[in-house]
């Protein structure tokens, strides 16, 4: 049994999610059900769901309650191709039909205050008590480290990089765009949801650009020295683009040749970095990041921003039966993506099902895996396997792939293919 547990955990880490359990349900999933346990979740994104969903087929006795502000789930990733019409708004739109109809109780309403105490989650209309609590409630932003900047700057400098609403700001200014006309983009340093996002984003405008505003070009003015996947990137730059060259519609520049942004000045619409400054007649600023408000305001989150977790389990370190799970968790050096959200929320719902049921912990594995599309026929990925080091509390590397700069045209095209089939299966499993 303890083998078949093990698999079961691998095969909902690195993506197979239900089939894992309808396969292993009998051999390995049969124990005394305890009287019915109340579970809060707050936060119906990819963790959120994802979670709700894997628990509900663990332990049906469980009384599931997930609670979340909108009635629809707005996704980040493949975003990029809807900034440049690749795609309809609605592919990245999600409701929670499908969750009501498995016996979740899906409400829709803001958490306001976690009662560790009693053991409660109050919002503006009610209080849920809980066994369990699951923090899945995201990200928020610091708009104040660059000078100049702040939240209300943001309806004209857009960082859409979370939200409807921000996404459509950029989409029609890239569209009102003269030909001839500059995009500025900058990034922070520190972490932040999706570490290749950005770049893949600059692709996708880049090509944009290059199909109906051949004179504009966009300037990626970043904090960081290296970024991920940057040799494949700048591969795809350079052959699709002309990155490089006086032609390229691509200028990066990083912290060594001065591109950290300093100030905004908004008037203006300048950039101020070490490298010079720089006029944009779009600004699109993605800020630092940190965990969502509500996780600062109940004591969940360290000196980082972000909440600290026993990567184990993904209990918080701070509020004892609150697990935190998405890109609010500092589970150490797993990446803010959306495949790592999935795969804490499977862990942690096995986790919380070994502990109502007395059964031993498992040894979690996580997984990421990560497409960025540099084009429409051209994509690059990354797939990294984790190991849980129990000594440091950190999930360590212990293999990585990543597409290899000598790849033939062909796989470039069938990574796009398989991107697309990496989202559909993450939503199926998030939201039916």
């Amino acid at each position: 049994m303890i083998e078949e547990r093990r698999t079961l955990l691998r095969w909902l880490a690195t993506g197979v999610g239900f089939a894992a359990l309808d396969a292993l349900a009998g051999p390995v999933l049969k124990v005394a059900m305890p009287e019915k346990i109340n579970i809060v979740v707050i936060g119906g994104g990819f963790a959120g769901a994802t979670f709700a969903r894997t628990l509900q087929r663990l332990q049906p006795t469980a009384n599931i309650t997930l609670i979340e502000e909108n009635r629809e789930y707005h996704c980040g990733p493949l975003s990029a191709e809807y900034l440049v019409d690749k795609r309809e708004e609605q592919t990245l739109t999600f409701d929670y039909r499908q969750l009501v109809s498995e016996g979740i109780n899906v409400v829709y309403d803001r958490a306001t205050k976690i009662n560790p105490e009693k053991k409660c989650v109050e919002t503006r209309k009610t209080v849920y008590n809980y066994d369990k609590c699951i923090v899945a409630a995201g990200i928020s932003f610091d708009f104040e480290h660059i000078k100049g900047h702040s939240y209300d700057l943001a309806e004209i400098f857009p960082h859409a990089w979370q939200g409807s609403k921000q996404l459509n700001i950029l989409k029609k200014q890239l569209h009102d765009l003269p030909d001839g006309g500059t995009v500025l983009m900058s990034a922070p340093n520190t972490e932040y949801r999706c570490p290749p996002g950005p770049y893949e984003r600059v692709s996708q405008i880049a090509e944009y650009l290059k199909t109906h505003k051949p004179n504009s070009k966009i300037i990626f003015l970043d904090s960081k020295e290296r970024f991920p996947k940057q040799a494949q990137f700048e591969l795809a730059w350079s052959r699709l683009y002309g990155y490089g060259t006086e032609n390229s519609n691509i200028q990066w520049i990083g912290a060594k040749q001065g591109g950290t942004v300093t100030e905004l000045r908004a008037s203006s619409r300048e950039l101020v970095c070490e490298a010079g400054v720089f006029k944009g007649d779009i600004i699109n600023i993605i800020p630092r990041q940190k965990a969502d408000l509500f996780a600062a305001a109940n004591g969940l989150t360290g000196d980082n921003g972000w909440c600290p977790v026993n990567t184990q389990t993904l209990e918080s370190l701070k509020i004892p039966d609150v697990h935190v799970i998405g890109d609010a968790a500092d589970a150490l050096h797993l990446p803010k993506s959306a495949f790592a959200a999935t795969c804490q929320a499977r862990v942690c719902a096995l986790a919380i099902y070994a502990i109502i049921n007395q059964l031993p912990l498992m040894i979690p594995e996580y997984m990421n895996v990560c497409f960025s599309l540099c084009g429409t026929s051209y994509a690059i990925s990354v797939t990294v396997n984790y190991q849980w080091n129990p000594t440091s509390n950190k999930v360590d590397i212990v293999s990585s792939n990543i597409t290899a700069l000598d790849s033939p045209e062909n796989q470039y095209i069938s990574e796009v293919q398989s991107a697309y089939s990496l989202f559909a299966n993450m939503a199926k499993g998030a939201f039916g």
